[in-house]
């Protein structure tokens, strides 16, 4: 079950992503399927792939001291979380035609 959170560092970077607190090592997290987001204007954001020019394709290991905080996203970013990072096309909900 994935644990998808809104990550904010103390770089300032946003980051939507399923987060591991690892157990009982409290020091560090490990985050899969991480997001950046980008402001576009307007008051919309973007998402691009974290580090996307690494080979961290099965995630990465962080300190927690890079850590302001941790909360649970919307339902509106956790679906898009969910879009971007699944292979298949998943629809938002099942709508009924009348």
């Amino acid at each position: 079950m994935k644990n998808v959170q809104l990550v904010r560092l103390t770089s300032g970077e946003e980051l939507l992503t399923d987060v591991d607190l690892n157990g009982i090592d409290t020091e560090t997290v490990f985050l899969r399927d991480t997001l950046c987001l980008i402001p576009a204007g307007e008051g919309k954001i973007g998402f691009m792939p974290f580090m996307p020019y690494t080979k961290a394709d099965d995630g990465l290991e962080l300190d927690m001291k890079h850590i302001m905080f941790m909360v649970e996203p919307n339902d509106m970013l956790l679906e898009q979380h969910r879009n971007a990072t699944s292979e298949l096309a998943v629809p938002a909900e099942k709508k009924i035609i009348t």
